[in-house]
Formats: C-alpha cells, structure tokens, sequence
C-alpha cells in the first residue's frame, strides 16, 4: 500500500498545479473519475484542516474537486488511473 501512496502522491506534486484526473473505485464499487488539482485553494476554505491529515495517515489523497469546488479524496489503494496531460499512469 504505502508504495502505491508514494507513488500517486508524487504524481500528484508532478503535476505543479496543472488539472489531472483521478480513476477510482468508490466504497459502494462504482467506478468515478474527478478532475482535479492539488493547487486549487483559491475558492476552498479549510486548507489546513486536521480532517485532511487525519484522511492522509489513512491512505487517502486529497485534492480539490474541479467541477464541484470542493475536496476530494481517494484511497490509494482504490485508485486504477491517474492522467495529467498527454501522461497516463494506470495501477494494477
């Protein structure tokens, strides 16, 4: 797991602020993808929130939500895509 998280958190910090997208699977076995950005925090309050550590020590990932303005998360280990660009990282 804790490979996995380093790997998808340094995609994420390879992006710089760019948009990427995230594929998932959610709790209930959906399948979602968001489009996302780490350096969004213009519009998003609570950008040092405890609850985003805490969600981190987890395996989580935050970041913000494009279309909604909001946060978002996924767990490292439910993440099968990451696209930023022309780059595409699929995980097994």
């Amino acid at each position: 797991m804790q490979d996995q998280f380093k790997s998808l958190k340094e995609l994420i910090k390879a992006s710089k602020g760019k948009f990427f997208s995230i594929t998932f699977t959610k709790k209930n076995g959906t399948e979602r993808t968001i489009n996302g950005k780490d350096k969004y925090f213009r519009l998003i309050k609570g950008t040092g929130s405890p609850a985003t550590e805490a969600l981190r020590e987890l395996g989580y990932v935050s970041f913000v939500n494009r279309n909604k303005e909001s946060w978002a998360s996924a767990h490292c280990e439910a993440v099968k895509s990451f696209k930023c660009g022309t780059y595409t990282h699929t995980f097994i």
